[in-house]
């Protein structure tokens, strides 16, 4: 059976992919290396693609005899379900190897703005002393606080894990779940909001100006999903927010950056909750693991649901 490795991976350096294609040929697998641009050559029945290959209509039809698309992230709006279906193609993906540094970085963001953390750390580098403030600005315990963890997958249900820990009520919902309390209703209770879903035509702008102003006055906003599930412009002209954390962004990085981090409240990241030190290997073992599954006819626990049209 033939694999292709296709595509760049910011966190898959050299000696790691060389690494992949080693234990995938131990499956008996014959595997080529591909870079960006053209899709490998059709005989590939497996490929393993990372954020920036979109697998579409066309990359499909030129991969007539593709069995499975695996992808190395947890996101998945680079490839077309649906096509996908139509041509038999199964598509899994890799959730694992960022979810506990995706939760970790949630949480620490939720803390950091809900303690205050960037506002005391820049009036100290201003010289000014806070404490004598600290009653003014009203800090709650965690305990006292309801999460709203919207996406309830693998990373959402991680953080919301997390946030139990801690004490706090947590409300789960999902865009792509109706089983799940409304994502709306949701919006209105949560001291702290975390988003945690999966790109899609009902999470596309779930954020806008009419969702921020049901918040709660006060309330914090987290985003290490997707940026597209945020309208950034509604959030620069939002004043009830107590404190906003984004990670991800439609446009990265986006042209309105500086605007965005010179506000005290809003706290910035590179698109780097998923990193960690051991990511590439992470990623290698769990690439191994879905198509050993793969190939011995097991269930694959990340495989996507079907799309067909």
């Amino acid at each position: 059976m033939n694999c292709a490795l296709w595509g760049p991976s910011e966190h898959v350096g050299r000696s790691e992919r060389d690494e992949l294609a080693a234990r995938l040929r131990s499956l008996g697998l014959s595997v080529e290396i591909h870079g960006s641009g053209a899709p490998p050559p059709g005989s590939a029945e497996l490929v393993v693609i990372h954020s920036k290959t979109t697998l579409s209509e066309r990359e499909l039809d030129a991969l007539p005899e593709l069995r499975l698309a695996l992808t190395t992230t947890s996101g998945f709006d680079h490839i077309d379900l649906e096509a996908a279906a139509r041509r038999g193609v199964r598509v899994a993906r890799c959730p694992l190897a960022r979810r506990d540094a995706v939760a970790d970085c949630a949480i620490a963001m939720g803390l950091a703005l809900l303690r205050r953390l960037p506002v005391l750390n820049d009036r100290a580098r201003e010289g000014r002393w806070m404490r004598s403030e600290m009653k003014r600005m009203s800090l709650p315990l965690v305990r006292e606080l309801t999460v709203g963890v919207v996406g309830h997958g693998v990373i959402g249900a991680r953080v919301a894990a997390l946030w139990n820990g801690l004490g706090a009520t947590v409300l789960a919902s999902d865009p792509a779940e109706p089983r799940l309390p409304e994502t709306s209703r949701l919006i209105e209770q949560a001291d702290i909001l975390t988003l945690h879903c999966s790109l899609s035509d009902s999470s596309r702008l779930l954020i806008d100006a009419d969702a921020l102003r049901r918040m709660r006055p006060g309330a914090l906003l987290i985003n290490t999903a997707r940026g597209e599930c945020v309208d950034l412009a509604a959030v620069l002209r939002d004043r009830r927010l107590a404190g906003c954390a984004l990670d991800v962004f439609g446009q990265e990085p986006p042209a309105d950056l500086a605007a965005l981090a010179n506000r005290e409240n809003i706290l910035i990241t590179p698109h780097s909750a998923g990193y960690h030190r051991g990511l590439g290997r992470a990623l290698t073992e769990e690439v191994e693991t879905t198509i050993r599954a793969f190939l011995e006819g097991q269930t694959l626990e990340h495989e996507l649901p079907i799309r067909s049209a």
